[in-house]
């Protein structure tokens, strides 16, 4: 039997948090409350173990856990609960162990303090690699070298979570060292799945390049700018803007941990909804602020509830984040819900920030609306790119736009310029394919046409989803993704990183859990539908046949 001394601190504050009945977030807006700020994000990453427990939060969080900050760290000292010791034995790993490999035997998740039970024999083919170097004689020490101290990461990253490409990716990358076929559900990238960027494209780029060795404008070559503005234009901009608006980056990534780094100080909140693409959230705290987030109601296919939008709004509030179409939903918002969102961003002196990405990936003749072209009294900024419309992830050909009011603005503006100019320009060669893309054919409309590969595919997806037991899914109107729901009441999941382990160890299928997307319950899951037909069947068998061991091991079949 282990004691709590062998057990890590991440273990101990699982078991103490679950005693007192809490989840992540309730223990994060408790701590919160007690004047030691932290999210959902960071007690996730102490419990794994992939961050520590930062020494300025640990007396807040033993007074709420109920033990003494010795304890919670060491294991001794006083503690003032029955902590099961002996559940949490079965949950102990070794740094090396991935999985053990016979199949009577537990398999042990590779983040630390958490495991999966295989119970199939899928999965007891996994084998780790307990080799080891040689050992080496100690040198002996120089007295002329001074000590090294450790090197931690930066307790900005605490509050920083991204589980799209986290622990569950982590190990099915070693699996894949080992010998298995993965089928990964879990990133947006279109090209492994054999998704062909437009020749034009390509042809652009390459006859370019010779114009691409030197760095550019720190916003980006004039010719992309302003075929950008254009396309806005086309679409019904109210505002007048300029070519100097326009922003060119590394893929919208880097524009939006840009803007958070100009727009927020330490305590500022921004409105994101939940669930979200989670590098919103992740920049939001990396700057400082708070990430807030306002429900988005899935009785109404994920449209984002207002009145949940309005009550948030305080003092602290310098912005509402729209991601439309919605990634991680693939809900599509109604022009009725973005007015009102504007109206309330109007009426507080809000920033809207209009993550659009996906606003050419749309389905059944939906008709997406630029956030831009409904707004006209606060600043609009809009995001957007290549990545998944002409399928160049890769190339990270992305932009963003202000529109709207701007001249309250200017200050902020001047920081987003100068942090513009202090990566001192995008990838060059990749603006050369934004003029091409803007105009012209757009070959999108033919994968996402009812004959179309992406259509058929979402089709299938959401058909085989709703036809496992215990499984719901509402239909997608844009994106490459839908967001299946889990009746708890068949599978009792209390960790769903956990159970997403689960199926990546048993059943080598690659999916992210619900809550990397900061969705507040354990009982959601991600599924990216861009494998042709054959390899989604394949994974949908997959998926049914471990819901159905599932229910079995609940007994709820």
């Amino acid at each position: 039997m282990l004691t709590d001394a062998k057990l890590s601190a991440g273990q101990r504050l699982t078991q103490l948090r679950k005693s007192k009945g809490l989840t992540t977030a309730e223990l994060a807006d408790l701590m919160t409350q007690a004047g030691a700020k932290v999210s959902r994000a960071a007690i996730s990453n102490w419990e794994r173990g992939s961050n520590g427990i930062v020494s300025n939060k640990l007396p807040v969080l033993a007074s709420l856990l109920g033990c003494s900050e010795s304890y919670l760290l060491s294991g001794t000292g006083v503690e003032s609960h029955n902590v099961n010791t002996q559940a949490l034995a079965a949950h102990t790993v070794n740094d090396t162990t991935v999985a053990q490999a016979s199949s009577d035997a537990n398999q042990a998740n590779p983040w630390q303090g958490q495991t999966a039970q295989a119970t199939t024999p899928a999965a007891t083919n996994f084998q780790p690699n307990h080799s080891k170097p040689n050992p080496k004689p100690n040198p002996k020490p120089s007295s002329d070298v001074s000590t090294m101290k450790t090197l931690n990461k930066s307790n900005k990253l605490q509050n920083v979570c991204y589980d799209i490409r986290g622990p569950l990716l982590q190990t099915a990358n070693r699996m894949e060292t080992q010998g298995h076929k993965i089928i990964k559900l879990n990133v947006g990238n279109p090209a492994p799945f054999g998704f062909e960027a437009p020749q034009e494209i390509l042809s652009d780029v390459a006859m370019n390049l010779s114009n691409a060795i030197g760095y550019s404008d720190s916003q980006g070559i004039f010719a992309a700018r302003k075929a950008i503005l254009q396309y806005y234009q086309a679409k019904g901009l109210l505002e007048a803007v300029d070519v100097a608006d326009v922003y060119l980056g590394n893929g919208v990534s880097e524009l939006i941990v840009m803007t958070m780094q100009a727009l927020l100080d330490d305590g500022d909140e921004v409105l994101i909804p939940m669930p979200d693409y989670p590098l919103w959230t992740a920049a939001t705290n990396l700057a400082g602020g708070k990430a807030v987030h306002y429900l988005c109601n899935e009785a109404d296919n994920w449209q984002p509830d207002i009145a949940d939008i309005e009550s948030k709004i305080n003092e602290r509030t310098k912005g509402i984040v729209v991601i439309n179409p919605n990634n991680p939903t693939g809900a599509l918002y109604s022009t009725e819900n973005l007015k009102k969102i504007v109206a309330l961003a109007e009426k507080h002196g809000l920033v809207l920030m209009a993550d659009e990405i996906y606003d050419r990936v749309l389905y059944d003749d939906a008709v997406h609306v630029p956030m831009c072209t409904l707004a006209k009294n606060c600043l609009v900024i809009s995001y957007n790119g290549l990545s998944k419309s002409h399928r160049i992830a890769g190339f990270r050909s992305g932009w963003m736009m202000l529109s709207g009011k701007k001249h309250h603005a200017a200050d902020f503006i001047e920081g987003l310029t100068m942090l513009s100019s202090m990566r001192l320009c995008a990838n060059v060669p990749s603006q050369y394919a934004i003029q091409t893309a803007m105009g012209g054919y757009q070959s999108m409309q033919a994968l996402t046409a009812p004959t179309g590969r992406l259509y058929q595919q979402r089709n299938i997806a959401i058909e085989r989803l709703n036809a496992i037991k215990g499984i719901s899914c509402t239909m997608p109107q844009g994106a490459f993704y839908c967001f299946p729901k889990i009746d708890r009441d068949i599978y009792p999941i209390e960790d769903d990183m956990q159970f997403m382990m689960e199926l990546l160890l048993q059943e080598k299928v690659l999916m992210v859990q619900g809550t990397g997307f900061n969705w507040h319950a354990p009982d959601h899951f991600r599924v990216v539908f861009l494998p042709n037909a054959s390899d989604l069947h394949e994974a949908m068998d997959r998926l049914e046949r471990f819901f159905a061991t599932k229910r079995q091991e609940y007994g709820t079949d």
